[in-house]
């Protein structure tokens, strides 16, 4: 051991440094070990890597079977309306015209489409009236269907039933029409379903008015009824080439129009081989489900989507739209996100196990090497800790030869330093934290000032963007009003006049009508006529819409005549505000925003006019209302309340909304500060209404809880006692 290391400040020569005396080398075998580190590091890559491929690659499987879903699905759709269409324009050119003795010979041809088309439970012939004249009388196998079924539809009014009746309503006037996914009574009571694929017991149905072929005269309108089982077999395809991709929970399901309520789904009441599974036809996404995620990117035509189901399953859907806007179906492919990452996790554990074996050399490399770094450094460390006890006395003896025995000697050498400047810094410490106290309190002196004035500036400015907005809006509401009321005259001044006319008119119609000299043809000819445009409808239609006008017209007339007021509002001029008049006018503004959801509670009480800014305090009472209106989630009551209190008059405003928490309650008039999602607020309509009433010489007040409701109450001053 060399003695002279200590306190003689002298650098000793550095002696030979074997190769295990190194901690140089030491380090650099350290390094080689940790080089596997990378491997590590690779397989992670690897894993995540080969995972989000797995994913992406059945995610674009998916969205590719959804839109070859949706494509069959048109093409089904197309088939069947062409189908439909050359049936009603074939049958005319063949049989002639609609009627009982015609729909004798109808029913061979009737027969005939059922079985050589694919999926059809019913196919009806009616005349104008409405009444079944023909219907086929076997099924699709061509299994005669019992004469008692057939008399449940033959000869019976399409009145009788709804959804059908429908169709021919729009047929009868010349349009081709459908009914969506549905249970058809006709269908029923054809066919005998019995323990069937739950499936097959609902329909669609397509409608086309038959014409006669030389003077294009509807004569009749033909209807098909679809089973939906043609399109559920399409669903049940998509499930099977998923479990040949071993996908085994993959399937296919359809959504309504409504991007909402399931019409085909794997599970369904009496499906073959699923015994026992619950029916999903008819379920809706959001009310029975809650899976409010895949509602949604259905209806936003996003082409896939993940999603957890209530029992905490996870799923991956494709989605495509159909083409056929008519019906406006959705068709999706899903399966579990547990088949999905069942080749990832795969993946992970060979990953993992090779990792694992390369990782233990690694461990015992590093293990060795550090052993003999660490016997060296632990009697630096207690040496060090001695010293930073403040015992600079400590010296530490120098065991080795290496770097780290030249480390210790240095070590030593700045000891002695320390030991030097420990009484320079005692001294200079007592000095400096004088130093540092003074400062520091002229600091924080000069920073209270610095905020105090901040806050007052910036409180000045709100004030002044908002009068300049409200100057700015008052002028482009006082054009709009102006432009507006123009050709609001026009509409409301003649709408008398078309009322008048119309009667005059109708009156005439009715006088011709009357008329002696008219044959009975003739009568017979204009009573067909109006019947077909439904003159008896349009003539009491009329009225309603004449009076829709009138109505309309007064109130867009009430609503121009309170902007035009409003924006007359001088936020510059004291005058007699009559505070009633105010809120009637903020109501009427404001009407989008309550009507049809919130009750209005109006309890005035005997007001004076008081003196001030009837600018300002408008939009006082706007932003008080607006602030209720929007704290009402659904439906919901308002009540506002004004009474004579003392020397001054009080406004108050209730409503039983979501009201504010309690910790809340004293900073909702800070400038900036609101509980609205960004974008949807500024949080300056409380602060300046603050700052209004306080310059009107009053107070507004606050109570309220979160869930039972707000209450803000405005407290004036009759009269102001000094300029404003």
């Amino acid at each position: 051991m060399r003695q002279g290391y200590a306190g003689t400040g002298a650098v000793p020569e550095e002696p030979k440094i074997r190769f295990f005396h190194s901690v140089r080398r030491k380090l650099l075998l350290l390094v080689a070990a940790l080089a596997l580190l990378p491997l590590a590091g690779m397989s992670i890559f690897s894993y995540v890597a080969g995972g989000r491929q797995i994913q992406e690659r059945i995610r674009l499987s998916l969205e590719k079977m959804a839109q070859d879903t949706a494509d069959k699905m048109d093409l089904l759709l197309r088939a069947k309306k062409e189908e439909l269409h050359s049936m009603a324009t074939t049958s005319p050119l063949v049989l002639g015209g609609v009627s009982p003795r015609a729909g004798e010979r109808l029913v061979p041809l009737l027969n005939n489409y059922g079985f050589n088309h694919e999926g059809y439970d019913a196919l009806l012939v009616l005349d104008r009236s409405g009444v079944v004249i023909a219907v086929n009388t076997t099924d699709r196998n061509m299994v005669p269907i019992p004469e008692a079924r057939l008399r449940g539809v033959r000869g019976r009014n399409i009145a009788e039933f709804p959804a059908e009746r429908k169709l021919f309503e729009a047929s009868i006037t010349g349009h081709n029409s459908h009914a969506d996914w549905y249970s058809s009574p006709i269908a029923e009571i054809l066919c005998d379903y019995g323990p069937e694929d739950g499936a097959t017991r609902y329909n669609i149905a397509l409608s086309e008015p038959i014409r006669d072929p030389e003077t294009r005269e509807i004569t009749g309108v033909w209807i098909n009824i679809v089973n939906w089982s043609l399109f559920q077999n399409v669903l049940d395809n998509v499930e099977l080439d998923l479990a040949g991709m071993e996908l085994p929970t993959g399937f296919g399901f359809l959504t309504a129009g409504d991007a909402n309520t399931i019409i085909g789904h794997r599970d369904r009441g009496n499906r073959p081989g699923r015994g026992g599974t619950a029916d999903f036809y008819g379920a809706r996404f959001v009310e029975d489900y809650a899976v409010l995620s895949l509602g949604e990117a259905v209806r936003n035509r996003e082409r896939s989507c993940g999603y957890r189901m209530p029992d905490g399953a996870s799923k991956l859907s494709g989605i495509a739209p159909l083409s056929d806007t008519a019906f406006g179906w959705n068709a999706g492919v899903e399966v579990d996100e547990s088949d999905v990452l069942r080749p990832h996790r795969r993946l992970g554990f060979w990953l993992a196990l090779t990792t694992g074996a390369l990782a233990l050399p690694v461990v015992f490399f590093t293990w060795l090497t550090a052993r003999g770094i660490t016997l060296s450094l632990r009697t630096l460390i207690r040496s060090a800790r001695t010293m930073a006890q403040g015992n600079f006395r400590q010296r530490v003896p120098l065991g080795s030869s290496d770097e780290l025995g030249v480390l210790a000697a240095t070590f030593n050498e700045m000891a002695d330093a320390l030991s030097a400047r420990e009484v320079q810094l005692q001294e200079l410490t007592r000095n400096l934290e004088t130093m540092v106290r003074e400062r520091t309190l002229e600091l924080e002196n000069s920073h209270e000032a610095l905020k105090r004035a901040y806050l007052d500036l910036q409180s000045a400015q709100d004030q002044l963007v908002q009068t300049e907005k409200m100057a700015s809006l008052g002028q482009l509401v006082s054009g709009i009003a102006h432009e507006i009321k123009n050709p609001l005259n026009f509409i409301y001044g003649n709408t008398g006049f078309l009322g008048e006319y119309v009667e005059k008119l109708q009156s005439l119609v009715e006088s011709l009508e009357n008329l002696p000299s008219l044959s009975e043809e003739d009568r017979g000819e204009i009573s067909r006529r109006k019947e077909a445009i439904h003159y008896d409808f349009i003539r009491e239609d009329l009225k309603i819409l004449i009076g829709n006008f009138a109505e309309g017209a007064r109130r867009i007339n009430t609503i121009v005549s309170d902007l035009r007021t409003f924006s007359r509002m001088d936020a510059d001029s004291l005058s007699d505000v009559d505070l009633h008049a105010a809120l009637e006018m903020s109501l009427n503004l404001l009407y989008n925003q309550y009507k049809n959801r919130v009750e209005i509670h109006k309890e005035y009480g005997d007001l004076p006019k008081i003196q001030g800014y009837a600018g300002k305090l408008n939009q006082v009472m706007m932003n008080l209302l607006s602030n209720a209106f929007a704290a009402i989630r659904g439906k919901g009551d308002v009540w506002i309340r004004t009474r004579l209190q003392g020397g001054g008059v009080e406004i108050e405003i209730e409503d039983n909304g979501v009201g504010i928490p309690k910790e809340n309650l004293k900073r909702i008039f800070e400038p900036f500060f609101t509980t609205k999602p960004v974008g949807q607020g500024t949080g300056l309509g409380l602060s300046i209404s603050y700052g209004i009433i306080e310059q009107h010489q009053g107070r507004i007040d606050v109570i309220g809880s979160p869930g039972g409701g707000t209450v803000f109450t405005v407290r004036l001053p009759l009269h102001q006692e000094k300029s404003l």
